[in-house]
């Protein structure tokens, strides 16, 4: 456990105090930074979904990062329909073989942290209706929905990401530690990332709109294609 984060005794203590569950997260950090992809996100539902937890978490950050939020997305949505059904989805071969970059997987680790010592320390198992075997379709479903969410397009913003990437860390590390107070607060965050795409479509398209009742707008274009 030690070779996961910078070696202190704060560390170590706060790894320590964590139920067993918890200290598989992180566990499961430590190997996902060695490991190939494939190995990684693994075949079974239970580790995949522990890879998507994982690898949403540099998401939280209220910043871009071209082209993993789209990947992660599509990829969420799949895993989460694999989830749902109730097997683990394989993961090609182009993308399996390849490695976590060290620097990633530096920043992963540090903010793994972050989340243990703010969020983890207080959760616990509750709530069991929700991690309960019967509500694997529904959790499933909501968590690819929330991949869905992440995936879209949408225009003016770059802080979109943030609501579905905790979405799935709350969904996926609920369901693994089994606090249903979590995984609740996933369908909440779920929600939320839906009504934010819609309202961004809905900004963009009353912008399109006004911009295109504007006189300049079409003298502009007739000099753009002129």
């Amino acid at each position: 456990m030690s070779n996961l984060l910078n070696p202190s005794e704060e560390h170590d203590d706060v790894l320590k105090a964590l139920p067993y569950a918890w200290r598989r997260v992180v566990l499961f950090a430590d190997n996902m930074a060695q490991a190939k992809v494939a190995d990684a996100i693994g075949r079974s539902p239970k580790q995949q979904l522990t890879w998507i937890g994982l690898a949403a978490l540099p998401l939280l950050l209220p910043f871009g990062i071209p082209g993993i939020a789209t990947s992660l997305g599509y990829l969420t949505f799949l895993l989460g329909l694999g989830y749902a059904l109730g097997f683990g989805i394989p993961i090609p071969k182009s993308v399996g073989e390849k490695r976590l970059p060290p620097k990633a997987a530096s920043v992963l680790k540090k903010l793994l942290m972050v989340f243990i010592t703010r969020v983890a320390k207080h959760s616990k198992p509750r709530l069991f209706i929700m991690s309960h075997p019967r509500m694997r379709p529904l959790n499933g479903l909501v968590l690819a929905f929330a991949g869905l969410t992440m995936a879209a397009p949408v225009p003016f913003a770059s802080f979109d990401n943030v609501l579905p990437a905790a979405a799935m860390v709350c969904i996926t590390f609920g369901l693994r530690v089994r606090d249903g107070r979590l995984v609740l607060a996933g369908y909440v965050f779920t929600l939320l990332a839906a009504l934010l795409v819609l309202l961004l479509w809905w900004g963009g398209y009353a912008v399109f709109l006004w911009v295109s009742k504007q006189p300049w707008a079409s003298q502009w274009l007739g000099w753009l294609f002129s």
